[in-house]
Order: structure tokens, then C-alpha cells, then sequence
């Protein structure tokens, strides 16, 4: 280990790096935006960004931004370059890495630098530089389950939290409104969610917010199965809190996932969530609230024709779990793991 500014961190003020390898903006970097911010409250966070990144500006102005200028493909040197010095000028007591391609070009360049490291696994998809780690953390049980940790290492399961915001009251429309949340992408599952609403026996709308290559495709679904009108592609929102609020029904339908950050924004936010059985969802929500895809559209008319019931079951699973993903509670779980991940490595060095 190399030393940063604060050794073990066991109630010291550490340099944290946090870094994802990503120029966009989803529900993974979401969590690096919102657990950034939050650490700054009493460490020192820098993160790093690729050049074009769009989310530098809802970063904290106690969190500093390095941008790397260097081509952001994987096997440029450049990059390399750059990253290692940029890590190097900044000697953090600890690198918190996450997604594969983040934490796979610092394990390149830290074989030199030797910090302490950390890297979250997003998803239960690809990853083996996850499997070559000594300390990983996993965003739910499924992504923890796909590491295959060398000897030695540790995998913990840390979910993802929620900042919560404000919300005013509901003002829900007079039609059974249902939202679904997030990039459109082919993995979120909403070309089959928009094939299973198409039989529904009574009048809905169905807001898509988010934004993503998939858009021209969906669109194109919409018109093909006379759903205009009815399916409505949003675009990109912030507000998704009162959306959630407004809303009759969330709808989680992805092919896979890591949270999903949508389930647990509806903890705090929605009346009424069903979700397919990706990341977290088994761990959090029951069965009568799980749903394959295929029987999305049977799921939905069971809850329209029994809607009081199935708000109670949620709203109880609610109350009971909501907390465990307050972001206050999860900045605490990622500092003990930073105090033991630093403990180890100075025990290791031998001092």
C-alpha cells in the first residue's frame, strides 16, 4: 500500500478517488454522482472523469473534478499515461472504482502504483477484472454471486442508496398511469413491456422516461402496435421522484440489472411497483410483486382490477425496507469497508 493522507482512516479525513469510465449518464453513474457528493461531507473526494463526460456538473463543489484528456478507448496508452500520473500526483489512500472498464484500467495502471483498491460490480453481467481483485464490492446478492474472487479476497454486498429529495403531494391523472425509468437500451426490456401492454381491457398511458439508442426503434414499436397516444417516450427527466409520486404503477422490466436504482427510488417515491426478477429485486420485493417478462401484461391488469390490495403489499415492504437504502446508511457501509480494505493493507505492509 501506498500511503495517502489519512493511513487507516479510522475516524481520519481520507483521499478518496472515485473513478467510472463513462461519458454518459445512468443509474450507475448516478450512484458515483450521489456517493461522491456524499463522502465530501467529511473526506476529501476527487473524481475522475473522461473527457465529454456529462455529468460534470452535478458533482458538489466540494468534490474535485479531474478530467483526462487522453481518447477514453480501453486499450489506448495515452490513457494509461495519463491515468497514472493523474493517480500518482493525487496519492489517494484509496481508489473506489466502478464498472469494468473503470476498475480494469486502474488494476492496469495500480500494479505500479499499489493504493488500496476498490471496485463495485454494477450488474451480474461481464466483469472478469472483478474475479482478479482483492477487495470488491457488489450491488446486490446476483452481482456478488458472479464474482469468482481469487483466494483471499472479499466481496461485500453494498446496495445502492437513495438521496432522497422532496416531493410534494400526488397529482395523479383521472387514467391508470404507468411509469418506467431509465436509458433506452435493449437490456431495460421496455420493446417487451410495449408488446405487453397492448392487450390491456382498460385505458392506461404508459410513460417511458429516459433517453438512448434505442429511441427510433421504440418509437417505431409504438406506431407498429397502435399505441400512439397511449405509450408515451418522455425523454430525459430529473424530476423522477414526482413522476414516481404521480404515477399509478412502476414498472421494472429490464433483461438485467444491478440495483435497479428504479426499485429503490420506489421505495421512497412510488404507490405501486412490480418489477422482473434483475439485481436486488428478489432480495427486496416479494413474489406477488415479481413478474417474467412475458406475463408483464397479466401482472398489470392484475394490479389495475385489485389495486388497493396490491398498494398495501407494497407499501409494507416499503415502510419495512426503505431505510436500508437511505444514502446516509450506505455512505456508512462503503467507509467501514475503506477502514478495513486500509487496515488489512497496513497489516499487510507490516506496520
Amino acid at each position: 500500500m501506498r500511503a495517502g493522507s489519512g493511513g487507516t482512516g479510522d475516524g481520519k479525513r481520507l483521499r478518496i478517488v472515485q473513478f467510472m469510465a463513462s461519458e454518459g449518464y445512468g443509474g450507475a453513474e448516478q450512484v458515483l454522482i450521489e456517493l461522491s457528493n456524499a463522502l465530501a461531507q467529511r473526506h476529501e473526494v476527487v473524481v475522475l472523469l473522461l473527457r465529454g463526460a456529462v455529468i460534470q456538473d452535478r458533482f458538489s463543489p466540494l468534490v474535485r473534478q479531474v478530467v483526462l484528456r487522453s481518447h477514453p478507448t480501453s486499450n489506448n496508452p495515452f490513457l494509461h499515461i495519463e491515468l497514472y500520473s493523474r493517480l500518482k500526483a493525487i496519492a489517494p489512500d484509496i481508489i473506489h472504482t466502478h464498472a469494468a472498464k473503470g476498475t480494469a484500467l486502474v488494476a492496469r495502471v495500480n500494479r505500479l502504483l499499489r493504493y488500496a483498491h476498490l471496485g463495485t460490480k454494477h450488474n451480474d453481467r461481464k466483469g472478469r477484472i472483478f474475479n482478479d481483485l482483492r477487495w470488491v464490492s457488489a450491488v446486490s446478492a446476483k452481482a456478488a454471486a458472479s464474482v469468482l474472487p481469487r483466494p483471499g479476497a472479499e466481496v461485500r454486498v453494498i446496495h445502492n442508496g437513495v438521496a432522497v429529495v422532496p416531493c410534494g403531494p400526488a397529482t395523479k391523472e383521472p387514467i391508470f398511469t404507468i411509469l418506467a425509468v431509465g436509458r433506452l437500451d435493449k437490456i431495460k426490456g421496455f420493446d417487451l413491456l410495449i408488446d405487453q401492454v397492448v392487450g390491456l381491457p382498460f385505458d392506461f398511458r404508459l410513460r417511458i422516461v429516459g433517453d438512448g439508442p434505442e429511441r427510433r426503434r421504440l418509437e417505431q414499436r409504438i406506431l407498429a402496435r397502435g399505441l400512439s397516444g397511449k405509450v408515451i417516450l418522455e425523454g430525459f427527466h430529473d424530476d423522477i421522484a414526482a413522476r414516481m409520486r404521480n404515477a399509478h404503477l412502476v414498472v421494472v422490466s429490464s433483461l438485467q440489472e444491478g440495483g435497479p436504482k428504479v426499485m429503490i427510488e420506489a421505495l421512497y417515491y412510488a404507490e405501486m411497483l412490480i418489477a422482473t426478477l434483475v439485481g436486488a429485486v428478489p432480495e427486496v420485493l416479494p413474489a406477488l410483486l415479481q413478474i417474467e417478462q412475458d406475463r408483464l401484461g397479466a401482472k398489470i391488469a392484475a394490479v389495475h382490477g385489485d389495486y388497493e390490495r396490491y398498494r398495501a403489499v407494497f407499501a409494507a415492504v416499503a415502510a419495512e425496507r426503505r431505510d436500508d437504502f437511505s444514502l446516509p446508511r450506505i455512505v456508512e457501509h462503503y467507509s467501514a469497508y475503506y477502514r478495513h480494505i486500509l487496515a488489512a493493507a497496513t497489516h499487510a505492509a507490516g506496520r
